[in-house]
């Protein structure tokens, strides 16, 4: 709900522990989904009020904080003008537009029940992507490492020789002199 009001938070990353962890505990996510769900569309709603009531001037005054900036406010106005309704259900999917879509869409003037049924569905579809995906794979990731035990080695031998890697490669560019010196 903090992040659908414009708080930069990891909903979506919430969503995507919550459902690994059912998953491997062999949990249903039904609870969790409309918990999750109830909160995605109480956080939008909110964010709509916000937006109705303080309108365009209180984004761009206190937006920047969040690099909300005019020229990415006037891309958010030209996509909430041309798409509507269809940009509350979408803006779901992308970390920036998700946390300001039920502010820009009360701020622009969407009517409210558009907006409220827009919110809906597409709060429903965000959970139930990521919560639904995360689970599945976490459910059938655990019971293929119960048939392959020295699988764990060979994942954690791949991640200690990849950082090595990384480690190795940073160390050598930082010795080199930098272009222009």
């Amino acid at each position: 709900a903090l992040e659908a009001i414009g708080a930069p938070l990891p909903g979506e990353s919430l969503i995507i522990a919550l459902g690994a962890a059912l998953g491997h505990a062999h949990q249903s996510i039904v609870p969790a989904f409309f918990a999750l769900w109830l909160g995605a569309v109480i956080g939008d709603s909110l964010g709509y009020v916000i937006g109705r009531r303080l309108g365009r001037h209180a984004l761009l005054k206190h937006g920047g904080r969040f690099g909300l900036t005019e020229s990415r406010l006037a891309r958010a106005e030209a996509l909430f003008a041309r798409w509507g309704v269809g940009v509350v259900v979408v803006a779901r999917f992308f970390v920036f537009l998700r946390q300001l879509n039920g502010v820009l869409a009360g701020s622009l003037g969407l009517p409210w029940w558009r907006f409220l049924a827009a919110n809906m569905v597409g709060g429903a579809l965000w959970v139930g992507v990521w919560l639904t995906l995360s689970d599945k794979v976490s459910g059938a990731l655990v019971e293929v490492l119960k048939h392959l035990p020295g699988l764990k080695l060979v994942v954690l031998g791949a991640v200690v020789i990849g950082l090595a890697a990384v480690f190795v490669v940073r160390r050598r560019q930082s010795g080199r002199p930098h272009p222009g010196h």
